[in-house]
């Protein structure tokens, strides 16, 4: 999994829900039926701020070729939003389904809001992967840093007991889009680019 070099920070994002669910609509005229279905995840555009090709641009175009077959993992941005000091929380309990994930290790007390991002870690498969989920409702753990914590999409994965997760700095990982990597060179020699990250799972 590719990473963007040290101090490259993306100075925009445009994320999105990929939905995999649907509306029925009855040919009876009765009442639409909301379907969902597991697997709702993420895309994010990322734009750059102009780097000059004799230092990290070079690198950062190079990167971006590799991951377009080996992937990329970028920290999620957060916009100015503190999510506080969250310790070291972990899944508390393996093969955890559904939309509500039970975790240890926080901070005591530690306030997870409605609208925060996290990332848990799957490494059953060898190579960890980070899957981006938003917090639906505010939860403080408990004098033991355990809480059960609300989540806007079902889990993706069966994680294990112990599996990471990311609240202080979540990341989002996948395929970079589109069926060629194109980037501009400015006439000062700068990089100007932009990607898009399509989580696989």
């Amino acid at each position: 999994m590719i990473e963007l070099p040290e101090g490259v920070v993306p100075n925009a994002m445009a994320p999105a829900l990929m939905d995999f669910g649907a509306m029925q609509e009855p040919s009876s005229g009765a009442s639409a039926i909301r379907i969902d279905r597991p697997g709702n995840r993420y895309r994010c555009q990322f734009g750059l701020p102009p780097h000059q090709m004799a230092r990290h641009g070079r690198v950062i175009v190079s990167r971006l070729i590799r991951a377009k077959s080996e992937g990329l993992r970028v920290p999620f941005q957060l916009a100015g939003v503190h999510q506080g000091n969250p310790g070291l929380p972990v899944v508390d309990g393996g093969g955890q389904a559904g939309m509500f994930l039970a975790v240890r290790n926080l901070t005591p007390h530690y306030a997870a809001k409605e609208g925060f991002w996290l990332s848990i870690v799957d490494e059953s498969e060898g190579e960890a992967q980070h899957y981006l989920h938003n917090v639906a409702g505010g939860v403080a753990a408990d004098a033991n840093g355990e809480a059960v914590l609300p989540l806007c999409e079902m889990l993706r994965a069966p994680f294990a007991d112990g599996a990471r997760v990311h609240l202080a700095k979540p990341m989002i990982e996948g395929m970079v889009s589109g069926d060629e990597r194109s980037w501009e060179v400015s006439l000062a020699h700068h990089l100007l680019t932009e990607f898009e990250i399509r989580e696989v799972a």
